[in-house]
């Protein structure tokens, strides 16, 4: 009777010890996930930070404010030549104009007859 007490006793006691420290391991998985993404997200943070500092930097320089006076305004350096190169729509434009210069006979011929 008295070992069967003791037994209760223990049975008792060690249960909710158990389902405690149980908790306690799922807790700290729990944040240690936390910590862990919290850590990913910040070095990702740092490296957008850093990247955003070498664009402030450069910005700043001299040598972005002279290559955005010069593409945007046009401007060049006394005894520079500037080239503009037309896009490749212009040229293909410029082709279609050439091919539309025929007589107007013709143009008339050809949307009544068809293209010949």
């Amino acid at each position: 009777m008295k070992r069967n007490l003791v037994l209760i006793f223990a049975v008792l006691i060690i249960v909710p010890v158990i389902l405690n420290g149980v908790r306690r391991i799922s807790s700290f998985r729990g944040t240690s996930q936390k910590v862990d993404e919290a850590q990913v997200e910040l070095d990702q943070l740092k490296k957008e930070n850093e990247d955003l500092k070498r664009e402030l930097q450069y910005k700043s320089s001299d040598s972005f404010a002279e290559e955005e006076i010069r593409n945007k305004l046009g401007m060049v350096k006394q005894g520079e030549t500037e080239v503009i190169i037309p896009k490749q729509e212009e040229k293909v434009n410029s082709g279609q104009v050439q091919q539309n210069q025929a007589p107007n006979w013709r143009k008339w011929r050809d949307l009544f007859l068809g293209r010949s």
